[in-house]
């Protein structure tokens, strides 16, 4: 392993468990360049202590290290954006002089991580990637919105904090390039960054994408439970809240009208106050927090909703549960970023052959209530969409994108 590739790769947070689409997503990433033979550092910025040993259990080859998080008031009183200034450079600038570089590459996977990226670049003269999940300012104008008082204004400050911190990045020199999980965030960005962008769609652990169907969450495609209607979804996120909100009052009744027998399971980790109780007045809805794995409750139900209102990068959950052949019904608002109007970067993917798309409660409701009436049609949708995911997000083509952008490596074909 003496020849192999090293980076230091940055992450936004702990990523187990894989309860959220970012720490699926991140965790995909990592399987993915262990397999391929890449020695990594891996950076975790932590709240409280780590568990060291499992997370380079997970990741094999990974030296992981904790980085500390300052959650304190003073945080959020910074200029900076709080998601950078909870994650102070101080100590890592320490470490960093007192080493000699041990790396080819910095890879920051999450724009929240991307200051702390480009410490690394700056101190050890390294090209630094940065994967961006989200526009984050519209991540925030969008909560802004969606709130009211004292936790409005908070929103709105951050979305200010974070408009000027994105274009300070998309110019910054210690940036060599910014891969966008969404090709319609690409778009946007790359109209104002002078760096490099390109689309980078996203990674799925490789038990999502095994070809055998006696593996990983596939395994799961015979066992669906008739009536069972899945939405996964951090329950502490005010975008999927608001999506859960919306198909509860607009959808709910309507799908139990013409399927009496349907049962919907919400899985998600920290709900915010009220809303288990609110949920649990509601009939035939099961509410599932902090799971292990969402794997279960994804692969076994017959169809998996996705009503997103609003938010940017790519629904990570809608793209899992295609690959556990669990057919999905989206809004265009949860489907954006996966290229379905858009053959540029990935094949096509084309609603109602890989996944049903609806943004009235009427249509919405049809889809789904049309999904459970009709098993072999959803799933034959399932399989559509997982095929999809397979031909799309092949690990090698990926990690084969980030490193022709790094400096230093010739182009490959």
């Amino acid at each position: 392993m003496s020849g192999a590739e090293r980076w230091i790769v940055v992450v936004e947070e702990p990523f187990l468990p894989m309860d959220a689409g970012g720490r699926v997503e991140t965790f995909g990433f990592l399987t993915a360049a262990s397999n391929a033979g890449i020695r990594m550092q891996v950076l975790v910025p932590a709240k409280s202590a780590l568990d060291v040993d499992a997370v380079e259990k997970a990741v094999p080859g990974a030296a992981v290290i904790p980085l500390p998080r300052d959650d304190s008031p003073l945080a959020h009183l910074r200029v900076t954006p709080y998601m950078y200034a909870s994650r102070p450079v101080g100590p890592l600038r320490r470490a960093l002089h007192a080493t000699p570089p041990r790396a080819d590459a910095v890879i920051s996977y999450s724009y929240r991580a991307a200051r702390l990226g480009q410490e690394i670049a700056r101190v050890w003269r390294l090209p630094h990637l940065v994967r961006a999940h989200n526009i984050e300012s519209a991540f925030f104008r969008a909560m802004a919105r969606g709130s009211s008082g004292p936790r409005a204004a908070a929103y709105e400050l951050e979305y200010r904090k974070l408009q000027l911190a994105e274009r300070s990045l998309g110019h910054s020199p210690l940036v060599t390039a910014i891969a966008d999980i969404s090709l319609e965030d690409h778009e946007w960005r790359r109209q104002r960054a002078s760096v490099t962008t390109f689309h980078l769609p996203p990674f799925l652990p490789v038990g999502a994408l095994a070809d055998d169907a006696s593996a990983g969450p596939a395994a799961t495609r015979d066992r669906r439970v008739p009536g069972t209607v899945v939405f996964v979804g951090s329950l502490d996120t005010a975008q999927n809240v608001e999506a859960l909100r919306w198909f509860l009052d607009r959808c709910w009744d309507g799908v139990r009208a013409g399927q009496p027998a349907a049962v919907l399971r919400v899985v998600g980790r920290r709900p915010e106050p009220g809303l288990a109780d609110w949920l649990r007045g509601i009939p035939s809805v099961e509410l599932h927090t902090d799971v292990p794995s969402i794997d279960e409750y994804v692969g076994t139900a017959v169809v998996s909703v996705n009503p997103m209102r609003s938010g940017s990068g790519v629904n990570i959950k809608a793209i899992a549960a295609m690959a556990a052949g669990t057919p999905v019904v989206s809004t265009r608002t949860g489907s954006r970023g996966l290229s379905w109007q858009s053959a540029r970067s990935v094949p096509e993917m084309t609603p109602s052959t890989h996944l049903l798309v609806a943004d009235e409660p009427a249509a919405f409701t049809e889809a789904v209530r049309g999904l459970l009436a009709d098993p072999v049609r959803a799933a034959d949708l399932g399989r559509s969409g997982r095929d999809y995911v397979l031909r799309t997000l092949d690990h090698t083509t990926l990690l084969r994108r980030i490193r022709d952008e790094l400096p230093g490596r010739p182009a490959t074909s």
